[in-house]
């Protein structure tokens, strides 16, 4: 699918988790470097901040709301091969990524439904669909 153009929208928490996020798929189609370590996994953050001069510039800072998913913890990434960060969080590590190339990526390490308001969710998903195009 991505292979021949396609885009995607991923977004969870602990889809890295230990050895899931050392997979071929993880570094070469999500482009994100992940050493598994307790350095990037399980980072307690509150909030969500936008990245200039990415799909999330002027966004600001987003809560995360904790009860959803019951923790405060989200995986800081490393982005890869042109990837670009688009998030970052509490400790001004990487929190999200997209990747333009032969498909089109938005990476989120972090629940979607988390991600402030409904407003808030609405805005994120139109950028991405801008950033996707046609």
């Amino acid at each position: 699918f991505l292979d021949n153009g396609g885009h995607l929208f991923l977004s969870g928490q602990d889809l890295l988790d230990g050895s899931a996020g050392t997979t071929d798929f993880v570094a070469n189609y999500l482009h994100v470097t992940w050493d598994g370590s307790e350095t990037q996994n399980d980072q307690a953050t509150k909030n969500v901040n936008s990245v200039t001069a990415t799909l999330t510039a002027g966004v600001g800072t987003v809560p995360l709301d904790s009860t959803m998913l019951g923790n405060t913890f989200m995986d800081e990434i490393t982005p890869n091969g042109g990837a670009t960060g688009i998030f970052t969080d509490d400790a001004a590590k990487t929190d999200g990524l997209s990747f333009s190339g032969t498909y089109k990526v938005v990476f989120l390490p972090f629940g979607f439904e988390e991600y402030g308001t409904a407003a808030q969710k609405a805005d994120l998903l139109q950028r991405a669909m801008t950033f996707f195009g046609p």
